[in-house]
Order: structure tokens, then sequence, then C-alpha cells
């Protein structure tokens, strides 16, 4: 599987994987019988562009007492009955393959939610390295935490320093997981050399892959008070040349 790294392609390698499955939320293409079934199941799902990027394109589907809601940038539709709202999405994702992903509940930053955005890359050595890694707080009214969607770049420290009872110690299995995560992608993907994975955090502070990216983008690491990361996070990705 030298190919594309799509969601599903990337959640498919991963579930493959004995220890690494166990943090891969529920992955499959859409369908709205498929969709259904994961609301019953999780009743909250996100919907997402199978090769999207930056956030676009997004949904997030509920099932509710009164019926289902989803909301698309910062609007949310409400729906009495399942078929109105799977007419109202078809709208928007068109003829666009999606994938469906279990919802996890993302811990929140000043009533924001946030997610953490691990950079891996290889490092001259030739061996993956995590690099850096990046908080993402939410625009208060949207359900994505891309920057590029209005998130902003929050540090580690501020962001797990009352939740992590050892910092350092979280902060190294998450370099650790990072690395364990990108060796195995190489795997089916031999031609990527940097992975900006996106990881959630539940309450639990339990670890979940939302997405593993070949081409991510860095900009975001020079928001940091650290600068050196931004730097060697640079240095790499040049070394790379015209990927």
């Amino acid at each position: 599987m030298g190919g594309l790294a799509t969601k599903h392609n990337v959640s498919k390698v991963l579930m493959k994987h004995q220890e690494l499955s166990r943090y891969v939320p529920e992955t499959r293409f859409y369908d709205p019988e498929l969709l259904r079934t994961m609301l019953q199941r999780y009743k909250m799902v996100y919907v997402k562009p199978n090769n999207g990027t930056g956030g676009r394109g997004i949904l997030r589907a509920e099932k509710t007492e009164n019926g289902y809601r989803y909301q698309f940038n910062t609007k949310v539709h409400i729906f009495r009955t399942f078929q109105g709202m799977v007419q109202s999405m078809k709208q928007l994702m068109k003829d666009t393959p999606y994938v469906v992903q279990q919802g996890i509940h993302l811990l929140k930053h000043k009533g924001r939610a946030f997610d953490l955005r691990i950079m891996v890359q290889v490092n001259p050595r030739g061996e993956w390295e995590t690099t850096g890694i990046l908080g993402r707080v939410s625009h208060p009214d949207k359900i994505v935490t891309n920057l590029a969607r209005g998130g902003v770049a929050v540090s580690i420290e501020t962001l797990m320093k009352e939740r992590a009872s050892d910092l350092a110690q979280f902060k190294s299995r998450l370099y650790k997981f990072g690395e364990r995560a990108s060796r195995h992608l190489h795997k089916a993907f031999p031609r990527i050399k940097e992975l900006g994975l996106d990881i959630a955090l539940d309450r639990d502070l339990k670890i979940w892959i939302l997405e593993a990216n070949p081409r991510p983008a860095i900009y975001g690491f020079k928001d940091l008070k650290d600068k050196s990361i931004y730097r060697k996070i640079y240095r790499y990705h040049k070394a790379y040349g015209d990927r």
C-alpha cells in the first residue's frame, strides 16, 4: 500500500497493528445506513472528506433526544428525522468520498475544545523523530481545531499542566507514541518523510489518533515561545526538498 495516505487507508493500516489499533476511533466509508448505525452506537460522529486537509468540509452529526442535528462551519442544522438530515448533508457532500469517524469528546481549555498535533519527521540519521507537539484550541463557534479554520496555537504545557500529574513523563509518552505510529505507517506509505499526527485526549487522558497528515502545515509551531522547536522542524522540512 505505497499509495495515498487517505483517512480511510491510514485508519486501516493502524488497525492492523496490535498495539496501535486500540488508539484508533472507528472510521469507515460513509453511507447513510452506516451513519445511522454509528450514531446509534456513539451518539456523535464526525463526517470527513476522505482526502480532505485543513479541516475543510468536516461535519459533526449527533443523535439527540428529539431527533438529529449536524454542524457545518458555525451553523447547526436540526432535524426531526434521520432522512431529513441525510438529505441536507448530501447537498454539502456532493460526490466527494467521505468517511464516518467515531466521535471523541475533546478536552476543553477555557470552554473551547482542543487537540494536539504531534510533529514527527525523518531526521538526518534517517530515523523517525518527534520534533514538536502543538496544542490547537478551536474557534469558539466551530467544530474543528485547525489553525486555518480559526483555531489558536497553544503550548502543551499550558493545556496539560493541571491535567497531567507528571507533565514531563506525559510529553515523553507522546513523543515515543508519535515515533512508533510513524514507523508503522511508513511501512505502508514508504514515500512519507514527515507526519502531523492529530491526537485527541478524552476525559481519561486516553490518546486517540484522529488523523495522520503526510503534508502537515508547520507554521503553527512559530507561535510557540520556544522558537528552537520551529527552527528544527523547518530545518528537517527543508531537507526533503520538493516532496
